[in-house]
C-alpha cells in the first residue's frame, strides 16, 4: 500500500492551493470592508446632490463555471472567481437593485496552478525581507551613518539615522517626510522621564543634545504623526472590531517582530500588537552603541529575517488600484445617465470592462508556464525561489551562499548566466510555517538519552539566543576534547562545546529532489552534478521504461504528490478502467474518480494517468490509486538501465559522442509519446452564411478523403500522414459583378445563384504524422456576439523513435548525442559474449571529476546478474571509513562471478577483455564495462533540423527570414560568405548576394527569364546598398555613379542606376 505521507517540501507546494483559499475566505473580505469605505468616500464626496449609504457585510463571491460535460475543457479553459457588490439605487422615480462585478481573480487549480488561455502556469516564490527592525551601516555624503529601519507591513518604511554630528533624522519613504527625533517624541508623548526610565543613556550628554533639537509644527508633521502613531501604541488587535480604521493594521506577523525584539532588547512585553514607545527609545540606545563600538552590527540580510511573498501579496498589492478604477466608472455611468436600465447594467458588467488580473498575471516576470517535461520538472518549478526580479545586480552579497541558507536553499541548484545566484531552489525537507518563512527539521540529541527529539530548526532564533557550532559541528559529529569555533554577535570564539547538547541536519535537506535523485552524489564535482539534475528535468517520459538499479530513496518520494490521484475515503474497489475508478465506502456510498488521460503538456508530452488498485482491494484514506507515465510501481522512472562500454568506436565517441546499438531501436527502447492539438473554428459572416463542413468538397481525390466521415471530420483512431486532410471547411461569400445581368443571365442557364467558395480545410503538417486519438466539439451559444459558433479541436498522438542527433543523459551529467547507430554484429563483445547498448568516451570521465558515474558502472552489472537493486546513502566512506566504497565494489565484482559465472579480470577488476565484432580480434586493453541508467532529453533533432530553403523575405531589408519558427530560408551570413570566398566561388557568391537576397529588379527579372518572357538581365543595386545611401544623404552626402563612355575614355556618362 502506497500512502500520501508528504515530506516537508512536497507538503509546502499545497500551500499555495491553501493559501488561495484563505485568499477568499479571510484577506479579500478583511481588505475590501476597510477599502470600499475609504474609496467610495473619496469618489462621492463631490456629489451634492447623492446621498451614500453603504454596507459591506453582502459581499458576494461567484465562481464561474462551464456547463461542459468533458474533463479537459473542464480543467483547461479560463475559470475565475468573481467578486461581485450588490448595489441598491433609489431615485425619485424607481428604486433599482443589481450585482456590480468589482474584478475576477484566476482560479488555482488542486495542485497550485493558475489557468490562463488554457496553459498553466505557475507562481514562483519571491524572497523579502520580513516585517521587523534592521540595522546597517551606510556611507553618504563622505560620512558613517547608523541606520535602523523598520518595515511596517504593505512595504512602509521608516529609516532611524544617527549621523556624524550627533543628530537622529527619520524620513518615512512612502509619505516622503523627513523630521528629527525630539519632534517624533513630542507628537507621541514621551516625555524625558519615560526616556530616562527606559534608555541606558539616560543623564548622558548626547542624548541630551538630541532632545534638544527644535521641534517643527506644521500641519503635515501633525497628520503624519497621528499615522504613525498607531504603530506605537499597545492596543489589543480584533480584525472584526471597529477600532481598524486604516488597510495597513492588518495582515502583520506579530509573533515574528515580537521574536525579532527580543534579541535585540530581551524580554519585552508579550502578546502586544505593535512596537512599544519604549522600543523607540531602546532603538536610540542601540545606534549609540554602534558609534561606540560597544556592539557589532548583526546582518541584516540574514536569512531568517526573511520570507516567502506569495501570490496573496501579489493581489492584495493590485486591489487599491483596480477597485478604484472599477468604482470611478460606476460614478461615470450614475451621474451620467438619467435612467437606470438592465442594458446599462450588462454594459458595466461587461467583460470587456471588468477589471481581471488575467493581464496582470501574463505580464508578471513571477509567473511562468509551468514546466510539464515531467513530474520531476512540475514538482521542481513549484520549488523555484527568487531573491529578486531584476537580473542585472552586481551586488555578490546577493549572490553568494550564506551560512544562514544551510538548509533554506539548494547549496547546488541555480540558473546560469545572468541569473546566477539569484533563482534557486528549495531543498527537499524544508517546512514552510503560515506565515510563509521557511525552517529547517532537525533533531536535537542529548548525549545522557538515546531517544532522539524531532523539532524545527530556526537559524535566526538559535544564532542570537545560543552559541551556533560552524560547519564542522553541523554537519559532522565534533570531538569534544578539542576547541570547537563558534559564532555569536558575528564574532568568532573558540571554546569548548556544551557536552549535553548536539544538532543533527541530514545531508539530503541542503540538495533539493534533483540533485537527491544522484546516487554518489558527493563523489562528483558540483558542476556536474547540477547539470546532472537539470538534465533529469528536462528528460520525457518512455514508451518502455525501467525503474534504476542504483537508488536513493528519493524516487519514491516523488509519488507522494497532490497531482497523483488518491482515495479521499477507507474502502473497497468496485469498478476500474482507464478513465474512471469507483470506490464503495464503509457507509456504502460509491464515489467515482475520473482520469484526466490524452492531456498534452505545455512542452506537448503526453501526460496519462494508469489505475494503481484492482477491484476487490481495499484501500485507505490517502492511498495512491492512480498515477501518470512518470511512474513504474509507484517509483519515479523516466529513462532505462543500460550497458555501456567506455572505449573508442571508429572515431564516432569524438566530444562525448555515442554510438547505439542499433537492437534497442527494434525493441521500442528510448520511445517516447508526443500529443499535438489543432483548433478550428466555425465562423457566421456578415450576410449570415455560416463555414460549414462536408464530405462532398471538390478538388481532393478518394485518398484524401478516406479517413473522413459523412460530416468531412476526421475519425478518431485514424492514422494519419503528413499533409493529411483533416476537417473540411467551406466558405461561402457573396458573388459581387459589376453587370448584374450577367449574373441573373447565369443562374438562369445553371439553375442555381453564383457563389464565391473558398477552400479553408485544415490539414496535416509535415513531420507530424501520428493516429487521432482525442475529438472533442464545443458549440458555442452566445454566437451573436462572437461570430463563432462551433469549435473542434483534434489531439494526434505521435511515436518519436531515437535517431541519429538526438541527446541521452545520465544522472550525473554525462551526456552525449547519438553520432552512430551499429548493427549489433558489428560492436565488441566481452568473453560473456555480451556486446554493449551503449559506447561512450572514457576521456570524459577523468576531466570532469565524475567518480559517482565509473562507480554506478560497477556496481549496475553487478545487479544485472545477481537480480538486485542497492539504496544507496549520501556517502558510505563517512560513517564506514575511507576504504569501504571500495572494498564494496570488490567483493560485489566477486559476487557476480561466484554466483552467475561472470568471467573478469582478477588483475583490473571492473576492467573487461573485448573483442572486435568485425574482425574478431582481442583489443589491446581492457576497459570499463557495466550498466548505468539513461534518459531521453527533450532536445531532439526531428525538432531542430529545417530545410534550406527560399523562404519569406523581411519587409524592411527584402532580406532572407532567418529561423526554424519563422520558415526561414537561405540566409547566409558571414561567416558562410567568408566558406565560399576560401573557395573562389565568386559566381555562387553573386547569385547568393544579389538574386536571392535583396535585389528586388533582379528577382523579377530572374522569374521572367525562367518563364522564356525576356532575356536575362544583368543584377541590379541591392536594397541594402540603397538603404546605405539614404542614410548617407540624410549625413548630407550625395553619391552618384558614372560610366565611361566606351568611344571616348576621357568622357564619363551620368548613370541613372542610383
Amino acid at each position: 500500500m502506497n500512502y500520501s505521507v508528504l515530506p516537508f517540501s512536497i507538503q509546502s507546494i499545497n500551500n499555495s492551493y491553501q493559501s488561495s483559499t484563505n485568499l477568499l475566505i479571510y484577506l479579500l473580505p478583511i481588505k475590501l470592508k476597510l477599502l470600499l469605505p475609504l474609496i467610495l468616500h473619496n469618489i462621492f464626496q463631490e456629489s451634492h446632490n447623492t446621498y451614500l449609504k453603504f454596507s459591506c457585510n453582502n459581499m458576494k463571491f461567484n465562481t464561474v463555471t462551464y456547463d461542459v460535460n468533458n474533463i479537459y475543457v473542464n480543467t483547461n479553459l479560463n475559470s475565475n472567481y468573481q467578486v461581485s457588490l450588490p448595489i441598491e439605487i433609489y431615485t425619485n422615480f424607481y428604486k433599482f437593485k443589481f450585482n456590480f462585478i468589482l474584478f475576477e481573480v484566476p482560479k488555482l487549480n488542486a495542485i497550485g496552478d493558475i489557468i490562463l488561455n488554457g496553459l498553466h502556469k505557475t507562481y514562483i516564490w519571491k524572497l523579502q525581507k520580513q516585517w521587523g527592525l534592521y540595522f546597517k551601516k551606510i556611507i553618504k555624503h563622505h560620512s558613517i551613518i547608523y541606520q535602523a529601519y523598520i518595515i511596517f507591513n504593505f512595504n512602509h518604511l521608516i529609516s532611524i539615522e544617527l549621523w556624524n554630528d550627533n543628530q537622529i533624522k527619520i524620513y518615512d519613504f512612502k509619505y516622503k517626510l523627513t523630521l528629527n527625533l525630539n519632534t517624533l517624541l513630542t507628537y507621541l508623548n514621551i516625555s524625558p522621564t519615560f526616556i530616562n526610565q527606559f534608555s541606558r543613556y539616560g543623564n548622558s550628554n548626547i542624548l541630551n543634545l538630541l532632545l534638544t533639537q527644535s521641534i517643527h509644527k506644521n500641519q503635515k508633521i501633525l497628520t503624519y504623526c497621528k499615522i504613525i502613531k498607531t504603530y506605537f501604541n499597545t492596543p489589543t488587535l480584533d480584525l472584526h472590531s471597529s477600532y481598524i480604521n486604516t488597510p495597513d493594521q492588518i495582515l502583520i506577523n506579530y509573533d515574528f517582530i515580537n521574536n525579532h525584539l527580543n534579541q535585540y532588547f530581551g524580554n519585552r512585553q508579550k502578546f502586544s500588537s505593535s512596537y512599544l514607545s519604549s522600543d523607540l527609545i531602546l532603538i536610540v540606545d542601540t545606534l549609540l552603541d554602534f558609534k561606540f563600538n560597544k556592539r557589532s552590527i548583526p546582518d541584516s540580510d540574514h536569512f531568517g529575517m526573511k520570507k516567502l511573498n506569495t501570490l496573496n501579496d501579489l493581489i492584495l498589492t493590485q486591489i487599491d488600484f483596480i477597485v478604484e478604477k472599477r468604482l470611478k466608472m460606476l460614478k461615470t455611468v450614475l451621474t451620467t445617465k438619467k435612467s437606470f436600465t438592465k442594458k446599462i447594467i450588462n454594459q458595466l458588467n461587461n467583460n470587456k470592462y471588468i477589471v481581471s488580473f488575467k493581464e496582470y498575471f501574463t505580464i508578471n516576470p513571477l509567473i511562468q508556464y509551468s514546466d510539464q517535461i515531467n513530474s520531476l520538472s512540475k514538482i521542481m518549478h513549484k520549488l523555484k525561489v527568487t531573491k529578486t526580479v531584476s537580473s542585472h545586480i552586481k551586488n555578490f552579497n546577493i549572490r553568494e551562499i550564506r551560512f544562514s541558507e544551510l538548509g533554506k536553499l539548494c547549496l547546488i541548484n541555480t540558473s546560469e548566466g545572468l541569473n546566477s545566484g539569484l533563482i534557486t531552489y528549495l531543498p527537499e525537507n524544508i517546512y514552510i510555517n503560515s506565515h510563509y518563512i521557511i525552517k529547517t527539521p532537525s533533531s536535537n540529541k542529548k548525549l545522557t538519552n538515546e531517544n532522539f527529539k524531532s523539532k524545527v530548526f530556526d537559524t535566526f532564533k538559535t544564532e542570537k539566543n545560543d552559541l551556533i557550532f560552524n560547519t564542522n559541528s553541523i554537519r559532522k559529529k565534533y570531538s569534544f576534547n578539542k576547541l570547537t569555533q563558534v559564532t555569536f554577535s558575528k564574532n568568532s570564539l573558540n571554546v569548548r562545546p556544551n557536552l549535553n547538547w548536539e544538532l543533527n541536519i541530514s545531508k539530503t535537506q541542503v540538495f533539493s529532489l534533483a540533485e537527491n535523485l544522484i546516487p554518489f552524489i558527493f563523489y562528483n564535482d558540483p558542476s556536474r552534478s547540477l547539470m546532472g539534475a537539470r538534465m533529469q528535468m528536462q528528460s520525457v517520459p518512455l514508451l518502455y521504461k525501467q525503474k534504476a538499479y542504483i537508488i536513493t530513496g528519493t524516487e519514491q518520494l516523488l509519488s507522494r504528490k497532490q497531482t497523483w490521484v488518491y482515495s479521499l475515503q477507507e474502502g473497497i474497489i468496485t469498478y476500474v478502467s482507464s478513465y474512471k475508478i469507483i470506490i464503495r465506502d464503509i457507509l456504502n456510498r460509491e464515489v467515482s474518480y475520473y482520469l484526466s488521460n490524452y492531456q498534452f503538456s505545455n512542452q506537448n508530452t503526453l501526460i496519462n494517468f494508469t489505475p494503481s488498485v484492482w477491484v476487490g482491494e481495499r484501500v485507505s484514506i490517502g492511498q495512491i490509486i492512480a498515477v501518470n507515465q512518470d511512474f513504474e510501481d509507484n517509483e519515479f522512472s523516466i529513462g532505462t538501465n543500460l550497458s555501456v562500454l567506455y572505449g573508442s568506436y571508429l572515431g564516432y565517441e569524438f566530444e562525448d559522442a555515442l554510438i547505439w546499438n542499433k537492437r534497442l531501436l527494434y525493441n521500442n527502447i528510448f520511445t517516447s509519446l508526443h500529443l499535438t492539438c489543432y483548433e478550428i473554428s466555425f465562423m457566421i459572416n456578415n450576410i449570415l452564411i455560416p463555414e460549414f463542413s462536408s464530405i462532398n468538397i471538390p478538388k481532393y481525390t478518394l485518398f484524401e478523403k478516406r479517413n473522413l466521415d459523412k460530416f468531412g471530420i476526421i475519425k478518431e483512431g485514424a492514422k494519419i500522414l503528413d499533409n493529411d486532410l483533416l476537417i473540411t471547411k467551406i466558405n461561402i461569400r457573396k458573388f459581387y459583378s459589376y453587370k448584374e445581368s450577367i449574373n441573373q443571365f447565369l443562374s438562369t442557364l445553371f439553375g442555381y445563384r453564383l457563389r464565391n467558395i473558398i477552400d479553408k480545410s485544415l490539414k496535416n503538417a509535415v513531420g507530424n504524422s501520428g493516429r487521432i486519438v482525442k475529438l472533442e466539439l464545443g458549440l458555442n451559444k452566445n454566437f451573436k456576439t462572437t461570430n463563432c459558433y462551433l469549435k473542434i479541436r483534434l489531439f494526434i498522438i505521435k511515436q518519436r523513435f531515437l535517431e541519429i542527433g538526438d541527446k541521452l543523459c545520465g544522472r550525473h551529467g554525462n551526456k552525449g548525442i547519438i553520432s552512430y547507430i551499429s548493427n549489433p554484429v558489428d560492436l565488441p563483445y566481452n568473453l560473456n559474449s555480451m556486446s554493449p547498448d551503449l559506447i561512450t568516451s572514457p576521456i570524459g570521465v577523468p576531466s570532469r571529476m565524475n567518480l559517482g558515474q565509473l562507480i554506478e558502472t560497477i556496481l549496475g552489472i553487478n545487479c544485472l546478474f545477481t537480480n538486485k537493486r542497492f539504496l544507496i546513502n549520501s556517502n558510505l566512506n563517512e560513517k564506514f571509513g575511507s576504504n569501504y566504497l571500495k572494498t564494496l565494489l570488490y567483493n560485489y565484482i566477486k559476487e557476480s562471478n561466484y554466483y552467475n559465472g561472470y568471467i573478469n579480470n582478477s588483475y583490473t577488476l571492473g576492467k573487461d577483455v573485448f573483442f572486435d565484432g568485425r574482425t574478431g580480434k582481442m583489443l589491446k586493453n581492457t576497459v570499463l564495462f557495466g550498466c548505468s541508467f539513461y534518459t531521453k532529453l527533450i532536445h531532439m533533432v526531428k525538432d531542430k533540423i529545417h530545410y534550406r530553403t527560399i523562404g519569406p523575405y523581411s519587409t524592411l531589408t527584402q532580406q532572407p527570414v532567418k529561423g526554424r519558427s519563422q520558415q526561414g530560408g537561405q540566409r547566409f551570413g558571414e561567416m558562410e560568405v567568408w566558406a565560399l570566398e576560401a573557395f573562389g566561388s565568386s559566381y555562387n557568391l553573386k547569385e547568393l548576394l544579389s538574386y536571392k537576397s535583396d535585389d528586388i529588379n533582379g528577382r523579377k527579372n530572374l522569374t521572367k527569364y525562367l518563364l522564356g518572357t525576356q532575356e536575362l538581365k544583368p543584377s541590379f543595386i541591392p536594397e541594402s546598398f540603397q538603404l546605405v545611401l539614404t542614410e548617407l544623404k540624410g549625413l548630407a552626402l550625395h553619391i552618384e555613379s558614372l560610366l565611361i563612355n566606351p568611344n571616348e575614355s576621357n568622357i564619363f556618362v551620368l548613370s541613372n542606376k542610383l
